[in-house]
């Protein structure tokens, strides 16, 4: 053997006792890369921003609900705990312009997130906005676009409709009709299938028949004619006469010309309704007769919408539910009558629950904000409401024969006419 296969043959066995060594080593390398692999194969977590929230409590929602008087604005997590309310102005836009509205509601959300130690920078997730004055889906975009580039740290996004969604949707989940008697009126119904239909909400000039401009108004323009001798008042004016000379400051007409014209203010004019309810309870017979023939009014909207409610909500326990909200439903024991007269003599409802909110609308706009980044949580909505009125006519043997029709969608459904059995908190009336 020579010396140069001597000297490969050693080298072997030097490289045999280095491969035994890396045998063992390779066995480490290959838990470790088994491992490696083990952990490549996990889905990656995403990396989350500071500002955006990782977990359904770190969630922000707002919702305002904005009338022609006042906006509440309330703010959960995104598990529907309340967090903080806050109250501000009116936010019609029709009434102060675009860009006031805006800087009054950011106004408000900037405020309920400092209640909430939340950093300017930070917006919140989603801001629902149900606004009087928000039935035109135009200038909603407009109003929201507004928002997003004059305010960009108040909210992510925004979903927006009329004050009377927040308030169907806080008390009813699959349909309804709102009637809000505030500053001025308006009706809403939601079928199941979410087609809409509403009556009133046009504003002072051409509508809000039963809100409480319309009351003030009415009661200023009997005054008025009954002293030129045009129209005599239906009742005596000695009630109305000196509280509008009271409420508005003044000794004569001439007076009020000025809140009426170039110091015209709206809910100015409406809050005089609160002196006529006081009247009510005086009563004034005057007074009881501008409430009763609100009643009237107001049941109109009911029966104008109720023709295109699905049979659905009509057969329902209760029957058609009807949430009832503005401060003017606080005198519904002047209205009733009225109301009552005017759902039977018409004789298109066979069966109502009037219900009240027991919290604020802007919970409505909240849970619509929630469904806009689809954060689920439970809703309360029986917690939400409670029935005040209900009415349902029997059936009269007289006039069995004598069908009264209502229409569901496409479908057309004949009753018997019945007579009216009217309850109220349960009780016969």
């Amino acid at each position: 053997m020579t010396g140069r296969k001597k000297k490969d043959k050693k080298k072997g066995k030097v490289k045999e006792a280095e491969k035994t060594v890396d045998e063992i080593q390779l066995r480490r390398d290959l838990r470790k890369q088994m491992k490696m692999s083990d952990d490549s194969a996990k889905p990656a977590q995403q990396e989350v921003a500071p500002d955006q929230p990782k977990y359904s409590e770190d969630i922000r929602i707002g919702g305002i609900e904005g009338g022609g008087t006042h906006s509440t604005l309330v703010i959960l997590d995104g598990q529907g705990t309340r967090l903080t309310e806050v109250k501000g102005p009116n936010t019609n836009h029709w009434a102060l312009g675009m860009e006031e509205a805006a800087a009054r509601l950011s106004g408000m959300i900037e405020k309920g997130k400092e209640q909430l130690d939340i950093p300017k920078s930070v917006p919140l997730d989603c801001v629902g906005l149900c606004l009087s004055g928000c039935e035109e889906e135009s200038t909603n975009r407009q109003l929201v676009q507004t928002l997003l580039q004059s305010y960009p740290h108040s909210a992510r996004d925004y979903v927006i409709g009329s004050d009377t969604i927040g308030s169907l949707r806080t008390g009813l989940e699959s349909g309804g009709i709102v009637l809000i008697a505030g500053t001025g009126s308006n009706a809403l119904l939601i079928n199941p299938d979410g087609k809409t239909y509403g009556c009133g909400g046009w504003g002072h000039m051409m509508g809000d028949e039963g809100g409480a401009f319309w009351i003030a108004h009415r009661a200023c323009k009997y005054v008025f004619d009954d002293i030129d001798d045009f129209v005599e008042a239906p009742k005596p004016i000695s009630y109305v006469w000196p509280a509008m000379r009271s409420y508005f400051d003044v000794t004569d007409r001439n007076g009020i010309l000025l809140y009426l014209y170039s110091k015209f203010d709206k809910s100015t004019i409406a809050g005089f309704a609160k002196e006529v309810a006081i009247g009510c309870e005086k009563d004034d017979p005057l007074c009881l007769k501008i409430f009763e023939d609100a009643g009237h009014v107001l049941a109109k909207h009911i029966i104008a919408v109720s023709k295109k409610a699905h049979n659905d909500l009509k057969l329902a326990p209760g029957g058609l539910k009807v949430i009832c909200v503005g401060s003017v439903w606080k005198s519904w024991k002047f209205m009733e009558k009225g109301f009552v007269d005017e759902i039977r003599d018409r004789r298109v409802v066979d069966e109502l629950s009037l219900l009240r909110l027991t919290t604020t609308s802007a919970l409505g706009a909240c849970y619509l904000a929630a469904e806009k980044i689809n954060c689920p949580f439970v809703k309360p909505y029986d917690d939400n409401v409670e029935i005040f009125f209900h009415y349902k006519r029997e059936h009269r043997p007289d006039e069995a024969e004598t069908p009264v029709i209502a229409e569901s969608g496409n479908d057309v459904v004949v009753c018997d006419k019945t007579t009216a059995d009217v309850r109220e908190n349960g009780q016969n009336t």
